[in-house]
């Protein structure tokens, strides 16, 4: 089954941003998790390493923001995502720094095209678990303002291609998403 646009369960944005950190960070105590990736990269970019977590957490960074970008970005939309990753990675990077980076994004994707980019930032990231973790990042990220339009889904799809995996692996990490995302927005 494909996925399709979604509208969660209006809510108030502080408990949307709250259920998705909440998910960005399952098992961010294991070495391996999404939460874990982005603390321990977004401390590696803070100390300018170069290193692969550094890159890994740049490569997430991109293409989270190209997909949610896919429909437009609003500056509100953007000062949320940017509150909603200082949060996450637990101010390893600041909220000036993540606006300064997505507004680079912006210019670079505008240059060289959002699909070009895209499979760009997607061809960083090589380890099996961290594709699966860009992916399920890409999409709580898209869904950070309530919704999953259609542009979103199409880019999600791209990222897949990009990173190797199938439609079917897309739907198999974004469906669960939104089923969770809406169970945690009902209760």
């Amino acid at each position: 089954m494909s996925l399709t646009a979604v509208e969660l369960p209006r809510v108030k944005p502080e408990r949307l941003r709250a259920a998705i950190e909440a998910l960005m960070l399952v098992g961010a105590d294991a070495p391996e998790s999404l939460g874990k990736r982005l603390e321990t990269g977004a401390r590696a970019v803070s100390k300018q390493t170069g290193s692969e977590p550094a890159r890994n957490f740049q490569a997430l960074l991109e293409v989270g923001y190209l997909v949610a970008s896919a429909d437009g970005f609003a500056d509100e939309e953007r000062a949320a995502l940017a509150r909603l990753l200082e949060h996450a990675t637990a101010r390893a990077v600041s909220h000036d720094v993540l606006e300064l980076h997505f507004r680079d994004l912006d210019e670079s994707a505008a240059l060289l095209g959002r699909a070009e980019r895209l499979l760009r930032a997607a061809s960083d990231i090589e380890e099996a678990g961290a594709k699966l973790d860009a992916l399920r990042f890409a999409g709580l990220v898209a869904l950070s303002d309530g919704q999953l339009g259609q542009p979103e889904v199409t880019a999600l799809y791209e990222l897949a291609c990009g990173l190797s995996l199938s439609e079917t692996d897309a739907n198999r990490v974004i469906k669960p998403l939104v089923d969770e995302l809406e169970h945690a927005l009902r209760d």
